[in-house]
């Protein structure tokens, strides 16, 4: 099972020394959902804190007439690696994901639903 604390620790020791941030201090701003035991769904700020430190990614283009809220509801219950929601005019345009199992069988499946659907 994920864990967003240790997770979030790990990746503070990627910035630099002195920076001065604990755990408790970026969650709320790393994270959508801050709860220990909720989703890895990042925040603008906590996306663009992964890439530059440069974090591997990968983009799964989404069909914005599909995308609804129990898609999000899934994403936040299954996906065991960060990702982020790219919104453009309100509409949620691609999802980028920071594992690349999870990213290849989302594209594989050609259906984000149903790969979810298919994870435990």
């Amino acid at each position: 099972m994920r864990n967003k604390l240790e997770l979030t620790r790990a990746l503070l020791t990627q910035l630099p020394a002195g920076h001065g941030h604990t755990a408790e201090d970026v969650i709320p701003i790393w994270w959508v959902n801050i709860r220990n035991t909720g989703g890895l769904r990042l925040t603008g700020l906590g996306y663009q804190t992964l890439k530059l430190m440069d974090i591997e990614s990968w983009t799964v283009d989404l069909d914005p007439e599909k995308f609804d809220r129990n898609l999000i509801l899934l994403l936040d219950r299954k996906l065991q690696a960060p990702y982020y929601i790219e919104i453009e005019k309100k509409l949620a345009r691609r999802l980028i994901m920071f594992s690349s199992r999870e990213a290849m069988m989302a594209t594989l499946y050609g259906d984000l639903k149903t790969f979810l659907k298919q994870l435990p």
